[in-house]
C-alpha cells in the first residue's frame, strides 16, 4: 500500500503544472488506497492537558500551560480572521483536500531524502505529526503521516480537525494553543485578535521560536506581512484591510516576570531545568520537538527530586545574608552522594527563565578546586605528610617560562604539610603540588569527579588550574556533583532531576536509571575527606560550621569577583556561589566586607544546610589516613612495593607524573606560553593568593577571571 501511495505521489510531481482540480483528485486516490490499513487514532478526543511538574513530595511546582490555565477555544467564536490567518500561512486549501496536497508531500519526500529540511504537510498532517508520528524527519514518518491524515479525514469534519489544531500547535515562548499565544504576545483572548495581530501568529508556526517578535521584529513583520497577502489573495480580506493590516505597528507584550520566592511557580530555575531534562527524554517522542509539545500539552505528572522545604530554607539563608537589591547575586545546589538525585536547585532571588547561574553559570571556582589536586597526588602516591614551601611569593617554571604565585595578603612561611595548606588554602603549596603530580592527571582527577570533559580539556597545558583558573569555568550543580563523589566514597552518581513520569492516566512511563560508578578508591577519598574537615574545623571555612560533622572547601578569585563553599556531609553534598550574573566584578565591599568563600558563601551554606540537615541522622564524614595507604614523601625513594597510579577503578585513569622534584625548588620555575594564560595586572603573571586568594589566569573567557583569588578564613 506505501508502494502505491509513493507511486502516485511521484506521478502526480511529474504532471506540472498541476491544476487544482488534479491535485485534489489526487488526494482523494491517496485516501481511497491509504483507507484499508490506516492506523487507529486512539485517545485523538482528549484535549490538550497541561502537565505538572511536581516535588519529591508531591508539591506541585507548577503547570506547564503557556503560562496560564489551558482553556480550548471553539472555532465558532473566533473572529473569521483567525482560523483565515491560519489556513493563509499554512494550509489556504484545507476545505477543499482530502487530507493530504500530493505535490508537496512529494516535495517534502524528495528534499528529505537529499537532507533539506522540507515543510509541506497540509493541516491534517500536521495533526497526524504532533498526535502520533512525533517529529522524526524522516521517509517513513512522512508515509505514516499521510496513514494517519487519512484517518483522521474520514473520522472528524474539517471544522473539527481545524478546531484541534487552533488549540494544539506551538506559537512559541511556550505558548501551545491559539489562546496562550495571544495572551503570551498580545495580552487579549483570542476573540480580540486583529488581523494583523492573528497573521502575525499564523506566521509563527513555521518557526515558532526562530520567530520571536521580541528578539527579531523584522524578521517576525516580514512573515506577517506575507500572510496578509496570502489572506488577500484568497479573498479572506479586502484591499482596505490588507492596506490598514499592513501599516499597524508590530507591538507584543512584553515578557511576564516570574518570582521565585512569591509567584505561580515554585523554584522556578529548578522547573526550567527540568524541562531541559525532559527534552532529552525519549519516552516524551522521538525528537526535542514533539517532547517539547507532549510536556506541554500531554497531561503528564513529572515527578522530581526536589526537596521543596530545603528550597524555601534556601531562600532564608540567602535572603538573611543577601537578600538586597544591589547584593550579589547567589546559586545553591544540592546533590544527594552516591545517587545524583539534585535535591535542591536554587538559581538566585530573580529569575531569569533564559539563563539559570545555578545549572549554567560557569565561573572559576578559585580555591575550590584544590582538593582536585590533592586527590590527583595522593592517587599519584605521594603523601600529604610531603611538606612544600609556603613562602610568597613564590617563581616557578613550567617548560619554558616562569609564572609567579602569591599566597592572600603575602601570607605563609616556611614549609607546611599538603593538610595545613589546604586547611588555609596556600596558593604557593598547591601550585607546585600540580607541577609535581602533572597537570593532565589533575585535570583527569577533576573529571573523574564529575567535571565535564569538555571543560577542561582546554587547560590541560595551564599551570593555573591547580588555583581554579580554569578557561570555561565551572557551574555550582558540577561542582555539588564532584564533592558529592567525595561524600560517596569515591562514587559518582550523575545528576538527575527527574525521578518519574506518570500519562494522564497515572501509568508510569519513565523511570529513572541511576548512572554510577566507582570513580576513585575509597581510601584515597577517604585521606582527601580528613583535609577538608580541617577546612572546616581551623581553616577558611569555620563559618561553614553546622552541628555535626562536615567537610568542604572555601574558594575565591582574583579581586573577589567569585567567591565559593562547596563541602558535604555523608547524605547532601552542597555548593553556594556568590557574585554578580551579568559580568565579573569585584565584591571588595559588601555589606562592608571583602567577599571571600569564608565569608557569606560559608554563612549561607551554614545557613541552609543547617536547617536542611535536621531529622538526618548524625553520621561521621568517612575519612583515612595517609597510614592506610603506601604513599611516598615527596623528595624522598617510593616504598619498596611501589603502588600503581590508578588504585580506583575511575573511569579515568590518571599517568604517574614525570616532572622532576627539583621544579619544586627551583627558584624559576616556569608559566605556559602567552597563548595558554591569559596575561596578569601585573609585570609578572599572577597565579593566586593563597591562605585564602587562589589566582590563576584563565585564557580568554567572557565568564571567567583572569586570576583567581583562593578564600581567606
Amino acid at each position: 500500500m506505501l508502494l502505491a501511495v509513493a507511486v502516485v505521489l511521484f506521478v502526480v510531481a511529474l504532471v506540472a503544472p498541476l491544476r487544482r482540480a488534479a491535485a485534489l483528485g489526487a488526494s482523494k486516490v491517496i485516501l481511497t488506497l491509504a483507507s484499508p490499513l490506516a492506523p487507529g487514532i486512539g485517545h485523538f478526543k482528549d484535549l490538550p492537558q497541561a502537565s505538572k511538574i511536581v516535588a519529591a513530595d508531591g508539591t506541585l511546582l507548577t503547570e506547564l500551560d503557556g503560562s496560564q490555565r489551558r482553556q480550548p477555544v471553539h472555532l465558532k467564536d473566533l473572529p473569521p480572521q483567525v482560523p483565515h490567518a491560519v489556513l493563509a500561512a499554512e494550509d489556504a486549501n484545507f476545505y477543499h483536500h482530502g487530507g493530504v496536497d500530493p505535490t508537496a508531500v512529494v516535495r517534502a519526500v524528495i528534499r528529505t531524502g537529499q537532507g533539506y529540511q522540507q515543510g509541506g504537510s497540509t493541516i491534517t498532517q500536521q495533526l497526524a505529526k504532533i498526535n502520533y508520528t512525533n517529529s522524526q524527519r524522516t521517509l517513513l514518518r512522512k508515509l505514516r503521516e499521510v496513514q494517519y491524515a487519512v484517518r483522521l479525514e474520514r473520522s472528524y469534519t474539517k471544522d473539527e480537525l481545524l478546531e484541534r489544531y487552533l488549540n494544539q500547535v506551538y506559537f512559541g515562548d511556550g505558548a501551545y494553543g491559539i489562546a496562550a499565544a495571544a495572551q503570551t504576545f498580545f495580552g487579549v483572548p483570542p476573540e480580540q485578535l486583529t488581523p494583523a495581530q492573528a497573521a502575525t501568529l499564523a506566521g509563527k508556526i513555521r518557526s515558532p521560536e526562530g520567530l520571536d517578535p521580541r528578539r527579531d521584529p523584522a524578521a517576525v513583520q516580514s512573515r506577517r506581512d506575507q500572510v496578509l497577502r496570502n489572506m488577500r489573495k484568497h479573498r479572506w480580506l479586502d484591499d482596505g484591510e490588507l492596506q490598514q493590516s499592513l501599516a499597524t505597528p508590530l507591538t507584543v507584550v512584553p515578557e511576564a516576570p516570574t518570582s521565585p520566592a512569591r509567584g505561580p511557580v515554585i523554584a522556578p530555575h529548578f522547573v526550567e531545568y527540568v524541562k531541559r531534562e525532559a527534552a532529552g527524554i525519549d519516552a516524551l517522542g522521538g525528537s526535542a520537538e514533539s517532547r517539547g509539545h507532549e510536556l506541554f500539552t500531554g497531561g503528564y505528572t513529572i515527578e522530581t527530586t526536589l526537596n521543596p522545604q530545603w528550597y524555601d530554607q534556601a531562600v532564608k539563608a540567602v535572603q538573611g545574608n543577601l537578600g538586597g537589591p544591589t547584593d550579589p547575586a547567589t546559586a545553591v545546589v544540592s546533590v544527594e552522594p552516591g545517587d545524583g538525585a539534585i535535591r535542591m536547585l536554587f538559581g538566585g532571588l530573580s529569575f531569569d527563565r533564559k539563563f539559570d547561574v545555578a545549572s549554567q553559570g560557569r565561573r572559576q571556582p578559585g580555591s575550590s578546586f584544590k582538593p582536585y589536586v590533592y586527590l590527583a597526588a595522593v592517587r599519584d602516591g605521594i603523601s600529604p605528610q610531603s611538606r612544600l614551601s609556603a613562602d610568597s611569593p613564590r617563581t616557578l617554571k613550567y617548560r619554558d617560562s616562569t609564572f609567579t604565585v602569591h599566597n592572600y595578603e603575602g601570607e605563609g612561611h616556611g614549609k607546611v604539610d599538603l593538610d595545613t595548606a589546604m586547611a588555609h588554602s596556600i596558593n604557593v603549596v598547591y601550585s607546585q603540588l600540580a607541577l609535581s603530580v602533572g597537570l593532565d592527571n589533575v585535570v583527569n582527577t577533576a573529571e573523574g569527579a564529575g567535571i565535564p570533559k569538555n571543560v577542561l580539556d582546554v587547560d590541560r597545558q595551564n599551570p593555573a588550574v591547580a588555583l581554579g583558573g580554569i578557561t570555561k569555568g565551572v557551574t555550582p550543580l558540577e561542582q555539588a556533583a564532584a564533592y558529592a563523589t567525595f561524600a560517596a566514597k569515591g562514587v559518582f552518581a550523575e545528576p538527575y532531576s527527574i525521578a518519574r513520569i506518570r500519562d494522564r492516566s497515572g501509568r508510569v512511563i519513565y523511570t529513572h536509571d541511576l548512572k554510577t560508578h566507582q570513580a576513585f578508591d575509597a581510601k584515597e577519598v577517604g585521606v582527601l575527606n580528613a583535609a577538608l574537615q580541617r577546612v572546616v574545623e581551623e581553616g577558611t571555612g569555620t563559618a561553614a560550621q553546622i552541628k555535626r560533622p562536615s567537610a568542604g572547601k572555601t574558594g575565591t578569585t582574583e579581586n573577589h569577583g567569585d567567591a565559593w563553599y562547596v563541602g558535604f556531609v555523608p547524605q547532601l553534598s552542597t555548593a553556594v556561589w556568590v557574585g554578580y550574573v551579568d559580568k565579573v566584578t569585584p565584591m571588595i565591599n559588601v555589606h562592608g566586607t571583602k567577599v571571600t568563600g569564608g565569608s557569606f558563601p560559608a554563612r549561607i551554606w551554614a545557613g541552609y544546610m543547617g536547617a536542611a540537615v535536621e531529622g538526618m541522622p548524625v553520621q561521621d564524614i568517612d575519612t583515612a589516613t595517609p597510614d592506610d595507604l603506601s604513599l611516598r614523601i615527596l623528595g624522598q625513594a617510593p616504598p619498596t612495593v611501589p603502588q600503581p597510579t590508578t588504585t580506583s577503578s575511575s573511569s579515568t585513569t590518571t599517568s604517574s607524573s614525570t616532572t622532576s622534584t627539583s621544579e619544586l625548588t627551583s627558584p624559576t620555575t616556569a608559566l605556559p606560553a602567552t597563548t595558554t594564560t591569559a596575561p596578569p595586572a601585573t609585570t609578572t603573571t599572577t597565579a593566586a593568593r593563597a591562605t585564602t586568594t587562589t589566582t590563576a589566569p584563565p585564557a580568554t573567557s567572557t565568564t571567567t577571571t583572569s586570576t583567581t583569588t583562593a578564600s581567606p578564613p
